[in-house]
């Protein structure tokens, strides 16, 4: 399980360190703020982690559940769509959402997988509850790259979700 959480921990501190520095380089407001946002996720996502392997290693019992604290962020931006920008400033974006969104199944899949082969009840349910997490952010980040296809009219033939 440690295994696991150090590679958690990990892939936490790469994914705000990417929201973090993105969010400065996109051009649209909306998307920069939700960057942001997920950069601050992301940061308490891995305070989290390394409490839980800080308690394991002491050998103490994983004290709480975390509470879902992104129902706000979740709202907010779920259905917002992203103010126009230019076509050249949403492509541009385009591209960093898109890398954004891999990076989100990826951590979604990885804490599944993780899940599904741990034997620990409460460890699996704090595994659970990081893949929602993900897979929230992933969800949010979808709802942007789909509305700036559609506002440009762009015929890829897909999404890539």
């Amino acid at each position: 399980m440690n295994d696991v959480l150090k590679l958690a921990e990990k892939f936490e501190i790469e994914g705000y360190k990417f929201y973090n520095e993105k969010s400065k380089e996109v051009k649209n407001k909306t998307v920069s703020e939700i960057f942001q946002n997920l950069a601050q996720m992301e940061k308490e996502h891995t305070e989290f982690i390394r409490r839980l392997m800080k308690e394991l290693e002491e050998g103490r019992q994983i004290s709480d559940f975390p509470k879902d604290a992104q129902q706000t962020f979740k709202k907010e931006y779920s259905e917002q769509k992203i103010e126009k920008t230019s076509q050249e400033d949403d492509l541009m974006d385009l591209a960093v959402l898109r890398m954004a969104y891999l990076i989100e199944k990826d951590f979604m899949e990885f804490y599944d997988k993780s899940a599904r082969n741990e034997k620990d009840e409460k460890v699996k349910k704090i595994l659970e509850i990081l893949k929602e997490w993900e897979e929230g952010h992933k969800k949010i980040i979808e709802e942007q790259i789909k509305d700036i296809i559609e506002r440009n009219n762009l015929e890829l033939g897909f999404y890539p979700f």
